[in-house]
């Protein structure tokens, strides 16, 4: 261990290890920590999939290159290897609890490029891992961030029982980050709700609609449950999640009624479950100036809930290359601007590009639409496919778009509906999600 390191970079998943990687090669030294004894183990819940490779995303495009075998970010610079399989995914289909079913891309609607790629993230991360310049770079794994010190112009990190010196800290931890806790951003950040998510591999899946992406919604006795879907990128396993905002909700039986008991019972014959994940994540409204104490946020750790894996990617290397530039603007005594360009770039990036309520609208459709019935009679109404997308963030603008078209409609088959939906417009879905679930 070093005496005092340029960055400690706090957390070894896509985004820390992105950051670490830019500093690395930029010359400056790094202590990555990590809570886990393996950076490339998952063993929380995770879609492993990549989207959107058909539109921009954080002012960027990226696309899987077979040949070289990486993930490639053109606009950013940058590139890493990858060496496990990937499958393309072109439809996104979202049923309700009778199975009526909303398509986004498919047919007349299919676009030139997938809507997503499924990959191995625990390949993605060795390969992530092993691209990094370990000669700048101290790694130390099952170090879990305990807290800081600000001493002047450094920083002071407890960690797994050790004691860290830099002149940065990058907070890379992920959604429920202890850094971002511990610089009390939180006390100023809209606590909305958490969300429990329960996956497993399944083997045996019998998919309907082929290898594509399905979602979907079933209500339980004490709230309603998402189911999502994906093919793994080889072989024949499907990951299977089911999401829930509800406290109360046990995540064990909710995957045994959806497989044994609900529409999607059928698709679920002859599935056998193996190897399981889990995780808890705390939904806060995003951090809005991340550059505190001279700690630079970046990835899940200052965002809604999440930024997706690809969100996560473009942000570590951005928030890498700031420190980097940091650092050289005070080897050289120049005008600081670095960090103060990260800053604006997740403000125009991410902030004002993308609106947390438009995220938590897709999980607020069983919270508009509370009864099963209704939604069946919603998604009956949006039977024609949507064009292709599995960006959240697109999605709801193309909904929002269609729905307006159809009020007509509702107001003469259901007012009933239309009234319940007219009163929820006017709410963001983040009250009402607040409204309805229980505060801690």
């Amino acid at each position: 261990m070093r005496e005092k390191y340029d960055v400690i970079v706090v957390g070894g998943g896509p985004a820390g290890l992105l950051s670490t990687r830019a500093l690395a090669e930029n010359g400056f030294s790094v202590a990555l920590i990590d809570r886990k004894g393996d950076l490339a183990t998952v063993s929380r819940t995770c879609g492993q999939s990549l989207l959107p490779p058909n539109e921009y995303f954080f002012g960027n495009l990226f696309h899987y290159n077979k040949n070289g075998r990486r993930f490639c970010f053109p606009d950013v610079g940058l590139s890493f290897p990858y060496s496990g399989a990937v499958k393309n995914l072109y439809t996104w289909n979202m049923f309700s609890p009778g199975m009526h079913r909303m398509q986004f891309g498919g047919g007349e609607n299919a676009g030139p490029a997938p809507i997503a790629l499924s990959y191995d993230k625990e390949i993605m991360l060795k390969c992530m891992a092993g691209d990094i310049d370990d000669g700048q770079v101290d790694i130390f794994t099952e170090t879990e961030f305990e807290s800081m010190v600000f001493q002047g112009d450094s920083v002071a990190v407890q960690a797994g029982g050790q004691n860290f010196c830099g002149t940065y800290v990058i907070a890379a931890d992920g959604t429920n980050s202890r850094v971002v806790e511990a610089l009390g951003y939180n006390t100023n950040r809209r606590r909305i709700a958490n969300l429990y998510v329960k996956s497993c591999f399944v083997d045996g899946f019998d998919s309907p609609v082929g290898d594509a992406i399905i979602t979907g919604i079933h209500f339980l006795e004490k709230g309603p449950v998402y189911v999502f879907l994906l093919p793994r990128p080889e072989g024949t396993a499907w990951n299977f999640l089911v999401l829930t905002f509800e406290p109360e909700v046990d995540l064990d039986a909710a995957m045994n009624t959806v497989m044994t008991k609900s529409g999607f019972a059928s698709w679920f014959k002859h599935a056998e479950q193996g190897r399981d994940f889990a995780a808890v994540e705390a939904i806060y409204s995003p951090v809005v100036k991340p550059f505190r104490n001279n700690v630079l946020i970046t990835g899940d750790a200052g965002s809604c809930q999440e930024l997706e894996c690809l969100g996560a990617m473009i942000t570590g290397w951005k928030a890498g290359l700031a420190m980097a530039g940091a650092l050289k603007e005070q080897q050289l005594g120049v005008q600081p601007q670095a960090i103060a360009g990260y800053e604006d770039w997740w403000l125009n990036a991410y902030i004002k590009q993308y609106d947390y309520q438009d995220y938590l609208s897709v999980f607020g459709i069983a919270y508009v639409f509370s009864k099963p019935a209704v939604v069946d009679y919603m998604f009956g109404l949006m039977a024609d496919p949507f064009p292709p997308t599995f960006n959240p963030y697109t999605a709801v603008k193309f909904l929002g778009q269609r729905m307006q078209g159809l009020f007509p409609k509702i107001m003469a088959e259901r007012p009933d509906v239309l009234q319940q939906l007219a009163g929820n417009m006017s709410v963001f879905p983040a009250d009402l999600l607040v409204k309805t679930l229980p505060q801690e």
